[in-house]
């Protein structure tokens, strides 16, 4: 089994902290997540840094827009369960 490189050679660098996030953030998003920061409850504190993390990240990757526009057009490459978990597909 072979997988294509993801064009990065380092692991996953997902901003974790409001201030990281803020600046990772370009600055049309930074209302939108302040103001998200005031709505939230304090039990959805975690989930909505976890979450604007995602936000910032992509914001920041390169390639993110690509990869989306190859999704929504369907010509993304795909991969089967059975390619991924050879278990799955029978073959161990």
């Amino acid at each position: 089994m072979s997988a294509e490189p993801l064009g990065h050679s380092g692991p996953i660098d997902r901003p974790r902290t409001v201030g990281t996030i803020r600046r990772a953030l370009p600055p049309e998003l930074r209302d939108r997540f302040q103001a998200a920061l005031d709505d939230a409850a304090p039990e959805d504190l975690f989930a909505l840094v976890a979450l604007w993390g995602a936000v910032a990240q992509t914001a920041t990757d390169a390639g993110a827009d690509a990869a989306a526009g190859a999704v929504r057009a369907g010509t993304a490459a795909t991969y089967g369960i059975g390619d991924v978990f050879l278990v799955l597909d029978g073959t161990l």
